[in-house]
């Protein structure tokens, strides 16, 4: 795979849109860590985070609000880590797993945040992330952005895992020359360390976890493959981006979610029940 300068990517000011704290390590931060000149990143958390984990109440030894409080010192350290100023980054605190039914005051925001710092690039979620949360953002970005010289819209991957597609890497269906590929495999230590600074979702944080949101090979996986970038392009909307098989990828994105919520539900069940995780598979 021929890899790109992330420099040659982002060279001006760059606004980094995630919906939840721990997406722009998580998609980003091998090529946040090669950037120079960190103070030209600001990064955008649209959520307050308070759904990952969802806190049981009574299992558990912290209030349920406790846990957007958490996780923004979590990003604090994380982009600290990677050399972002805190003063860059905006917590705006909008519901968790909610963001479609603030479209309008996130448009609102966005619109009036681009209008202060005049990035030149706006790095948003993929338009077909599986997280309901993700797509808000990402329309949200569209719709401000659309009429506009700058910025630029360029879209990270964080649900490119698909179970239900041939390969099970959504990115295979887009063409290799739209994509832009960033080795960070000199970053991935550092990288590591800051997502290991999310230790709510790297760790089981709750006693009655089973296992962390982001396990070990997940970490790993990100930390060693590299960062893919896709530039938007107005002439290729929605499912025109891949080259095959868009029929099944839109019915797959509407499916997937679905199988995964009755699958969690069916291993809560069993847990409960005192079923071993396996058996519930």
């Amino acid at each position: 795979m021929v890899t790109t300068n992330p420099q040659e990517i982002f060279p001006g000011k760059l606004l980094i849109l995630a919906p939840h704290m721990d997406d722009e390590v998580l998609a980003c931060g091998g090529t946040i860590a090669q950037l120079p000149q960190k103070e030209r990143i600001q990064v955008v958390y649209a959520t307050d985070g308070a759904m990952s984990p969802v806190p049981p109440g009574c299992l558990s030894d912290l209030p349920p609000e406790a846990l957007p409080d958490i996780r923004i010192k979590e990003a604090l350290e994380a982009m600290g880590r990677l050399g972002v100023p805190a003063t860059n980054l905006h917590f705006w605190g909008f519901p968790d797993a909610r963001l479609q039914d603030y479209a309008a005051p996130l448009r609102r925001r966005l619109g009036d945040l681009i209008d202060e710092l005049q990035p030149d690039q706006l790095l948003v979620p993929f338009r077909y992330d599986r997280h309901p949360d993700h797509l808000a953002l990402h329309r949200a970005a569209l719709a401000v952005a659309e009429g506009l010289e700058r910025p630029e819209i360029v879209e990270y991957f964080v649900y490119y895992r698909w179970q239900l597609l041939p390969g099970k890497d959504l990115r295979r269906f887009i063409p290799p020359k739209k994509l832009w590929p960033v080795d960070i495999s000199g970053q991935a230590e550092l990288k590591q360390q800051a997502l290991q600074c999310y230790r709510s979702q790297t760790t089981c944080f709750y006693p009655w976890q089973t296992r962390a949101i982001l396990p070990p090979a997940r970490v790993e996986e990100v930390s060693r493959d590299p960062e893919i970038f896709l530039r938007y392009d107005t002439r290729q909307p929605g499912a025109a981006v891949f080259d095959r098989a868009r029929t099944w990828i839109r019915l797959v994105h509407r499916l997937e979610p679905r199988l995964k919520v009755w699958k969690d539900r069916l291993l809560h069940r069993s847990r409960k029940n005192g079923v071993p995780d396996g058996s519930a598979a």
